[in-house]
């Protein structure tokens, strides 16, 4: 039960900031829906339908799954050991890193449409650029930023930063990689804790590496 509830916690934070724009891959769903047609699920019953595909696949041991989101405007490699999780709506997809210490890192893509921003620098000000020590994000009534730095990891795919956020008396460390796509603003969230951060950045890195802007 407190291994379960850390997961909550640090899946739930990792979810935090996104609105919903409802976009659903109908082409992809009816694909793998296909290709699990023991599967007695309609897509009302659940929020990320695809999401939900790919963990069945998962727990029959499937690796390397090839997910392409052609309405967000990306797509990446699936490792095993990430562990994908069903998400409220279709604009967030993610899921979770092998547990250290009962501890299981998130790391979550968020789309957002273009239309609710003036450019990217607007969105990036939104999710992170314009916070100072001490600033509460727009997106949240309470977070407090402790820190923000600039990371070079990422520049080819997009901005990325290294932030530690306090929500109520839980530290966490984090990793934002804004990225503009053909169709949406993305922010890619990894969220870790103070012990956990550095273990797993090199896994985020890993599956990065395989990230394409379509």
């Amino acid at each position: 039960m407190k291994q379960t509830l850390k997961i909550i916690i640090i899946f739930a934070f990792a979810l935090i900031g996104n609105n919903s724009f409802g976009q659903t891959d109908s082409t992809l769903v009816e694909k793998r829906a296909q290709k699990l047609d023991s599967l007695k699920a309609q897509n009302a019953k659940h929020g990320n339908l695809v999401a939900y595909l790919y963990e069945l696949e998962q727990i029959s041991g499937i690796d390397n799954i090839e997910h392409t989101d052609s309405i967000s405007g990306y797509s990446l490699v699936i490792p095993l050991w990430w562990k994908i999780r069903e998400t409220p709506n279709t604009s967030l997809f993610g899921g979770t890193f092998p547990a250290i210490d009962e501890i299981e890192n998130a790391l979550i893509f968020k789309a957002f449409n273009k239309s609710e921003y003036d450019n990217i620098k607007d969105f990036e000000n939104w999710v992170i650029g314009e916070y100072k020590l001490g600033d509460m994000p727009k997106w949240s009534n309470s977070h407090k930023v402790l820190l923000k730095k600039e990371l070079e990891e990422f520049n080819e795919i997009g901005k990325s930063y290294k932030v530690q956020l306090m929500w109520g008396t839980k530290l966490y460390h984090c990793c934002y990689i804004i990225v503009e796509t053909s169709n949406t603003y993305l922010w890619i969230d990894f969220t870790a804790t103070r012990e956990t951060y550095d273990l797993n950045f090199a896994k985020l890195k890993d599956i990065m590496s395989k990230y394409k802007r379509l």
